[in-house]
């Protein structure tokens, strides 16, 4: 007959069994399971900076040459990131809407929808049947949950093409452990058609060089403009590029954005027969802004909130289950394989 003992050494052995299962359990299910994308993300960030050119619309439809472009305007923008759904295989779907204010109002604002995998953060089909969720390349909104000290593909949504974000370094941010990523663009060309929505798509050729004195043209380019009009269509159709240098710091633990510094400038140009690249004529658009501190500190408040959770789930709950587990272990063999029963037990 088994002594109590004997029964409790069971009992403690598979408390111990379970325990242990339970801390690798949560270390490898349920905080793999968790460390994505979240279902409820609503968040805004605001960025400062400067629009050192802008093409002005009213201004050109008006003919105020004088006031054709708007120079070195303070600005704030806006971004707010929210999901809107999650689905299909561990998927979202997410908005990204910025709006760019300046002391006078309003100057201009976007809306991206992307299907993203909540893992990895790079574009999937989109599974929702939104209309506005276009076939994307690689990181569309975000760096994934434990980046890597890597270069990554991302997406360059003027161009409609893939672009790379190279790693640069380690750097302290803010007083947070960031990696340092920059991706860099010589001019493209601009493919976006809400974008090109913003700009004429043409000019007269007399309306052109009435307007090459306020794009600023140096006096050897202005020289050759009237050559190369004479041998274009009336209107001249119009192309614009894109160039941009982007510099991100983000924490890898929780792939949350702390910083970024941007430069984005956006050039309307001619395409000349024969020629090899368009020729640039001035620039429309010149932007430059970094992260405002209040929402540096929000983006460290943010990842420190993270850490905690993942530390929770990925250190500190298994450590404690494993532990208590293998001592349970540990106990119950000893009371059931290696202690010797006392004299009432074997009388028993």
């Amino acid at each position: 007959m088994m002594g109590k003992k004997n029964g409790l050494g069971i009992a403690i052995l598979v408390l111990g069994v379970v325990l242990l299962v339970g801390g690798l359990a949560v270390k490898y299910v349920v905080l793999p399971s968790q460390a994505k994308f979240p279902a409820d993300v609503d968040a805004t960030r605001v960025y400062e900076g400067e629009l050192g050119v802008m093409l002005n619309a009213a201004a050109l439809r008006s003919g105020d040459m004088a006031n054709l472009f708007l120079r070195n305007v303070p600005v704030t923008i806006d971004r707010t990131v929210k999901t809107l759904e999650v689905g299909g295989n561990d998927g979202a779907i997410v908005s990204d809407y910025a709006v760019m204010n300046s002391p006078q109002g309003p100057v201009a604002e976007s809306l991206s929808i992307y299907a993203i995998d909540r893992k990895t953060m790079e574009a999937i089909e989109d599974f929702s049947g939104d209309a506005r969720i276009t076939p994307r390349e690689g990181l569309v909104i975000g760096w994934p949950i434990g980046s890597k000290p890597t270069d990554y593909i991302g997406w360059n949504g003027d161009t409609q093409s893939p672009t790379t974000i190279k790693y640069v370094g380690e750097e302290e941010r803010a007083g947070v452990k960031t990696y340092k990523y920059r991706a860099v663009s010589e001019p493209k060309v601009i493919v976006d058609p809400e974008l090109l929505a913003q700009f004429p798509p043409a000019f007269p050729k007399a309306t052109l060089m009435q307007l090459a004195p306020a794009f600023g043209l140096p006096d050897e380019m202005m020289a050759q403009l009237g050559p190369v009009l004479e041998a274009m269509p009336d209107p001249v159709p119009l192309t614009y590029t894109f160039a941009f240098d982007k510099t991100y710091w983000i924490e890898p633990t929780t792939g949350i954005l702390i910083d970024i510094d941007v430069m984005e400038s956006r050039a309307v140009a001619l395409t000349v027969p024969g020629a090899p690249e368009p020729i640039a004529l001035a620039e429309v658009q010149h932007l430059e802004y970094v992260t405002s501190p209040a929402s540096v500190q929000d983006a460290v408040n943010d990842a420190n909130d993270a850490m905690g959770q993942l530390n929770l789930f990925g250190t500190y709950i298994p450590a404690v289950l494993v532990i208590f587990g293998a001592l349970g272990i540990i106990g119950g063999i000893y009371f059931v394989f290696v202690r010797k029963p006392d004299d009432d037990e074997a009388t028993a």
